[in-house]
């Protein structure tokens, strides 16, 4: 019954950019299609004056159609306002990746994809770029298509040289006819180094839609690289500085309250939802959460009590979630996930099994993820985290294997249950952490901003540099109320009762 962190994320066909080495066309859709998989809405802006992240402007004007924050790409050193109701997803990781932005509508009017250009030749500017790109297409034209050139300006942004570039295609004849327009923004960031946003928009929409994406790409504000690394740096030191302080005592707080009469805490409730193009609320899914003292051999359902080694006697805190997830609007396929998640209270080792099944009818197909940090050996005198994956009719890898960085790991328990282990702050804080991210199957940088409320506190969480940040809403004690997931889900806590009644009255499963 449940699904929690999802492993692995859909990709896309990526949008085409301009280069001196590689350039070509896309086979354009009659509409954009929605980028592939989901993606969450725009990121609070972080950081202040004098930072590496630019400050907040001043109030954006309410009707210029562009998303009052600012989307942050930590990664590319810049960050710019997306028109409303636009979504995100990340794809990649460090100087490589790519970034897919669409609106939140079906069909969407755009779809644009950021990246990083490197040019071949030591130095370049965004208009030789455009004139390499412009000659490419034109030196290889493709049978029944026609390509043009539809508007073309070079400009600068804030001082860096910038140029933006539309051209029109056609492919094919009569009824498979297709046309579109593709756009292409490039901003200078170094001799030979650019940000390109790329663009696909449909030709009816060209005149409206180029306009609103022009005011969104001159809302670029570009980092300064050194202020950006020192700010790095500071927020991995504040997050060590919170994990050095997490003694048993401190992490005991983070336990779900036991019953008046010892019973073991009951289970928090949360219902998860989507609001869908026409803008209807739609059950997907709901989640269970517990945190307890447990000994590390309830975090593995396959051994028995009896069988329990001394070190899975050992006690620590567990987190234990069961989520299920909708995998059609019926119900009748759906996805159940058990997650267990173990760290010892000295913080010294961690161990847990995620195990999902995939149901649909008679059928099902479960797959299975076990980590384990262990405490370091005279042979391995460095930790070493251990994730392995065992999924069915695959062929059998090998763990995957990381050093655990000296400074600002996170366990996988702790980063459940982070916000409960937060200072109590009167400011915004924000920190830096490495943890295992389950989605792109790496041990990566993460960043948690804390921001005080009338009754608690906002917590927006990037699980990567690249990925977009995640809201969530959370009372004094940390507890989660709210969460606006990067796919677009919304988790809202709720009872046990009122979602069951909500499901049964949906003809939804609940068994």
């Amino acid at each position: 019954m449940l699904a929690v962190q999802v492993h692995g994320q859909g990709s896309g066909t990526p949008l085409q950019s301009p280069n001196n080495t590689e350039s070509s066309r896309q086979t354009p859709p009659k509409t954009p299609a929605t980028a592939t998989g989901t993606g969450g809405s725009a990121a609070a802006p972080r950081g202040s004056a004098g930072t590496g992240t630019p400050p907040p402007g001043s109030a954006a004007p309410a009707n210029d159609g562009l998303d009052p924050k600012y989307l942050e790409f930590e990664v590319l050193g810049m960050r710019f306002r997306p028109p409303v109701q636009s979504i995100m997803r990340a794809d990649g990781s460090g100087i490589t990746a790519q970034w897919t932005i669409s609106e939140r509508a079906d069909p969407p009017r755009f779809v644009l994809r950021v990246s990083r250009l490197v040019a071949s030749d030591a130095t370049s500017t965004p208009a030789q770029q455009i004139d390499s790109y412009i000659k490419s297409v034109s030196e290889r034209p493709s049978p029944n298509a026609v390509f043009a050139v539809r508007s073309r300006k070079e400009f600068e942004l804030d001082g860096r040289p910038a140029a933006l570039l539309y051209t029109s295609l056609r492919e094919g004849t009569g009824d498979d006819e297709i046309s579109a327009v593709q756009g292409y923004f490039i901003l200078q960031i170094a001799p030979n180094e650019f940000v390109v946003i790329s663009s696909l928009l449909a030709e009816q929409d060209f005149a409206s839609v180029s306009k609103l994406l022009e005011r969104s790409f001159r809302t670029m504000q570009v980092a300064n690289q050194a202020a950006l690394a020192d700010e790095r740096s500071g927020r991995i030191a504040r997050g060590d500085h919170l994990l050095r302080g997490l003694d048993e005592k401190a992490m005991r707080r983070a336990l779900d309250p036991v019953g008046a009469k010892g019973e073991a805490p009951a289970p928090r409730w949360y219902r998860i939802t989507r609001v869908d193009a026409t803008g209807d609320v739609k059950d997907v899914g709901y989640m269970t959460m517990v945190v307890i003292d447990a000994a590390q051999g309830l975090a593995n359902p396959d051994r028995r009590e009896s069988e329990w080694t001394k070190t899975e006697k050992e006690r620590g805190m567990l987190v234990r979630m069961q989520v299920r997830t909708l995998l059609d609007a019926t119900g009748t396929a759906f996805s159940d996930t058990e997650a267990r998640y173990w760290t010892r209270w000295d913080r010294g080792r961690e161990f847990w099994t995620v195990r999902s099944t995939i149901r649909k009818d008679r059928a099902s197909s479960t797959s299975t993820q076990l980590g384990i940090r262990s405490e370091p050996t005279s042979g391995s005198p460095r930790p070493i985290l251990e994730v392995a994956d065992v999924v069915p009719k695959e062929v059998a890898t090998e763990p995957r294997r990381w050093p655990i960085p000296e400074v600002g790991y996170l366990s996988q328990a702790e980063s459940l249950v982070l916000p409960r282990l937060f200072p109590k702050v009167d400011a915004p804080a924000d920190y830096g952490f490495y943890c295992f991210d389950p989605r792109s199957g790496r041990l990566a940088q993460r960043v948690d901003r804390q921001v005080p409320t009338a009754k608690g506190y906002n917590i927006a969480t990037q699980t990567t540099l690249e990925a977009p940040a995640i809201a969530q809403l959370v009372d004094e004690r940390g507890i989660l109320l709210k969460r606006s997931s990067d796919d677009g889900s919304v988790i809202e806590a709720t009872t046990g009762q009122a979602l069951l009644d909500l499901w049964q009255k949906k003809g939804l499963p609940t068994k």
